[in-house]
């Protein structure tokens, strides 16, 4: 072990201190908050409602990373309390929290970027794609537009995985599932009735009240998650992988993470996910820590993309298809767009 990875896993040992009071004062502001911009949008003017919609939608990714940090019990010291917060954060983002813990925790974390285990944004063989049916290659190639991109997360994870329990996805539906679905629904039941009897008595109608104070802002929520686990796991310097043991060896946990960089106030607002280098090696240290252990991670396994959208476009262009063998990213007509990815393979590479 070399003095830089010692040095390393001191840092996250330091930096893996749960707090009580700084994650309770930071859960209990934003639910306020959103609770606040909810009741606003509902009974406000239609053009400060129609202002606001976006605000709540951030509102709603902040209590979405909250839950997503108490569901990985690094959010407070207390895993009673995080699996309370993290239900109830939740709520707004109409997920289960069970269900995120199971696709998340126990498939993502453990199996990022390996083929057939990470269902999230899996890249197609070139080979696969020639010969799938049309409408899957259609579908794959909206998915991989920059348009397309923003409604991935909405379909193909929240719509298949996270608002009802289903056998092909958790193999066994335990009553948990059940429960925290049947809560997200409750509480979806409740909201669209509050809105609705609010909305009417301010002077809106049903269908704006819904739109504007739960539609909306859930839409803003879903593309900029989606937007944001694209960019944490798609790059052309990023690999993906055929199987356990390539990943392993090519370090997939760290090597296969993107360190998105923002503007300081984007990256407060977004309560530090796109340090995700630093939360796939350590998805113990909390998000107010997180900041100081991504700075303390360089060297060649980093991969730093500093976003704007004419990169965001060059991702998108040049990440359509995968050749695990090669480890290279390629075009729809087959071309490299890549280097060789895998350690392997980039040695050959090298040589040639």
């Amino acid at each position: 072990m070399t003095l830089a990875s010692l040095e390393l896993r001191r840092q996250r040992l330091a930096h893996s201190r749960r707090g009580l009071t700084v994650p309770l004062a930071l859960a209990i502001g934003v639910s306020l908050a959103y609770l606040g911009a909810f009741a606003t949008v509902v009974a406000a003017d239609r053009w400060i409602s129609i202002a606001l919609a976006p605000v709540l939608g951030m509102l709603v990714v902040m209590l979405f990373v909250i839950g997503h940090d108490a569901c990985h019990q690094s959010f407070t010291t207390s895993a009673r309390l995080n699996r309370i917060i993290g239900t109830l954060v939740f709520l707004p983002a109409l997920h289960a929290y069970s269900m995120w813990d199971h696709d998340h925790n126990r498939r993502h974390h453990r199996f990022n970027n390996i083929r057939r285990l990470d269902c999230a944004w899996e890249p197609m063989t070139p080979e696969e794609f020639n010969v799938a049916p049309l409408g899957r290659r259609l579908l794959y190639r909206f998915y991989r537009d920059p348009r397309g991109a923003l409604f991935y997360y909405l379909i193909e994870v929240w719509l298949k995985r996270m608002i009802w329990p289903r056998r092909r996805e958790l193999g066994e539906i335990l009553p948990v599932h059940v429960f925290d679905a049947a809560l997200v629904w409750t509480w979806t039941l409740v909201q669209v009735t509050v809105a609705a009897l609010v909305g009417t008595a301010f002077g809106k109608s049903v269908l704006e009240s819904v739109m504007l104070a739960i539609a909306i802002p859930f839409l803003a929520f879903s593309i900029m998650i989606s937007v944001a686990i694209m960019m944490h796991h798609t790059h052309p310097e990023v690999p993906w992988y055929r199987d356990i043991d390539e990943w392993r060896r090519g370090h997939g946990a760290v090597r296969g993470v993107v360190h998105v960089e923002f503007p300081w106030l984007v990256r407060k607002l977004f309560l530090n996910i796109m340090e995700h280098p630093a939360h796939h090696y350590a998805p113990g240290v909390p998000l107010y820590r997180l900041h100081e252990l991504q700075t303390a991670m360089t060297g060649p396994d980093i991969v730093v993309e500093r976003f704007s959208i004419p990169r965001f476009l060059a991702i998108c262009a040049r990440c359509k298809l995968f050749d695990y063998e090669s480890g290279e990213w390629r075009n729809f007509h087959g071309q490299p767009t890549s280097q060789l990815l895998h350690a392997g393979a980039r040695m050959r590479w090298q040589r040639t």
